[in-house]
């Protein structure tokens, strides 16, 4: 595939990530809450980087793809 498939399936990816929780991208992406990171899920939430964490996610499910990144 050529990078321009590439982009929009990049593009499909954020937008089904960005209409996601902050704690659901970060479920996804860890497993759920990693002992000795925050106090509480809630405080793990709130102290994370949204743009981080969903670009982290839309990155993880391009490499995952059953195809792979073209």
């Amino acid at each position: 595939m050529s990078n321009e498939v590439n982009q929009i399936i990049i593009e499909r990816i954020v937008e089904e990530v960005s209409e996601m929780s902050t704690g659901s991208i970060l479920r996804e992406l860890e497993g759920g809450m990693k002992p000795g990171v925050c106090d509480s899920w809630d405080e793990r939430v709130a102290l994370t980087d949204r743009n981080k964490v969903i670009e982290s996610l839309v990155n993880k499910r391009f490499e995952e793809l059953p195809e792979g990144p073209q």
